[in-house]
């Protein structure tokens, strides 16, 4: 049994697109990568818990000292031309380690050029490379202010997904998922999500868009200030005891542009990219006190700038801004506004600078300085952060 090193791009396998986790011939293989963090900062970023924005209510992930920012560990088969598998066990922080993905994989590839897939089981839904890298082994380490508040930090559901692709001039993609829609902004007892997305490339040029639709029956944000983080949706019942409830349309709109200056006619350092998140809300909100026809929107985007100045060495700036509106109609408005912190609302940005080294394939050093800023109060940070990647073909069958 050989053991061929395959080195990989930080998180692509852990937090990619799934025509990249498997090996492209008969086989099996794994892959591992960790993310180490050290955060300064005086008092808690405004992003920890989002007062004022309709989420899950509880105090959020602080991202404050050292910890395991996010570590997974994954293995992938290819049985033949049409079968492959993929398991991943993920942890983040001081949470118990968990399958963050469990698919299996049904492809063609055709002769005009059409390559389609069919994946079922625990995975994350295509969206573009942009937005699924964006988090926990991007180069910078906190999960964009768009995306923190639309899915409450990352999206991974149980479903179906149906992907095509074509490579001519330009590189095109659709893929169709249906999804159990358990986890934030979906809930238990709602209804299954279907998702489109579009992902368009040529030459320096890649753009990708996303639509959700999630149908949340009885989707709860705990009144509580001490509640604890969690990623499955807060469920609500009868006796409506310390929690506000969600019921009606949350749907999702997501987009990205990415221009690489690498990949250019003529080749300059130099990425610009610019994506954003929208999550619109329409139904009802209930709590012990009262019940209110409620419509909201989270809007949250973000631009980008990175330098590749050497080799080995990158500079980069990200620049972030989230906001959202809230109307609230019915006899219970007023109260049910307080409970759910929407008077506390702010407008939230972010500004931070990343220097980055790669010294070896399989680690990545950045250096952040940033801020954050909601109403009128601006707290700094500064980060340190370790990404390790690294994987391999442990076996090839014939």
């Amino acid at each position: 049994m050989a053991l061929v090193a395959v080195l990989t791009t930080t998180g692509a396998r852990a937090h990619g697109e799934v025509d990249d986790a498997l090996p492209p011939e008969p086989g099996v293989s794994w892959d591992a990568a960790a993310a180490l963090r050290n955060l300064k900062t005086d008092k808690a970023l405004p992003s920890t818990r989002l007062d004022g924005y309709l989420l899950q209510g509880d105090t959020g992930m602080d991202p404050k000292g050292t910890e395991l920012e996010h570590g997974a560990l994954g293995l992938a088969a290819r049985l033949n031309d049409t079968w492959g598998a993929r398991l991943v066990i993920g942890k983040h922080g001081n949470e118990s380690a968990e399958a963050e993905e469990a698919w299996l994989q049904a492809r063609h590839d055709s002769d005009n050029g059409d390559a389609w897939r069919l994946n079922a089981g625990r995975q994350r839904p295509a969206m573009g490379a942009v937005l699924a890298g964006a988090g926990h082994f991007d180069r910078f380490g906190l999960v964009p202010l768009g995306q923190r508040a639309a899915t409450d930090h990352h999206w991974t559901d149980d479903g179906l997904q149906l992907s095509w692709r074509r490579d001519d001039a330009s590189l095109w993609s659709v893929d169709l998922g249906l999804w159990r829609g358990r986890n934030f902004p979906g809930s238990a007892d709602g209804a299954m999500a279907p998702s489109l997305h579009l992902g368009w490339g040529q030459g320096p040029w890649q753009a990708d868009a996303l639509w959700v639709g999630f149908r949340p029956q009885g989707r709860g944000a705990t009144v509580s200030s001490t509640a604890g983080h969690t990623h499955a949706a807060r469920v609500c019942d009868a006796r409506l005891i310390e929690v506000i409830c969600f019921d009606g349309d949350s749907d999702l709109l997501s987009g990205s542009l990415r221009w690489s200056g690498q990949t250019a006619v003529s080749p300059l350092p130099l990425t610009l990219t610019a994506a954003g998140w929208l999550r619109q809300d329409r139904g009802t909100l209930e709590s012990a006190n009262g019940l209110a026809d409620y419509t909201g929107r989270t809007r949250g985007g973000w631009l980008e700038a990175v330098w590749h100045f050497r080799p080995q060495w990158e500079l980069g700036w990200r620049g972030e801004r989230l906001s959202a509106t809230h109307d609230l109609r019915g006899a219970g408005a007023s109260l049910l506004a307080q409970e759910a912190r929407f008077d506390r609302y702010q407008p939230v940005t972010r500004n931070v600078a990343m220097l980055g080294w790669q010294p070896t394939a399989w680690a990545r050093l950045h250096l952040e300085a940033g801020e954050e800023a909601a109403g009128g109060q601006r707290t700094p940070y500064v980060s340190f952060r370790l990404l390790l990647s690294q994987g391999g073909l442990v076996r090839s069958l014939p």
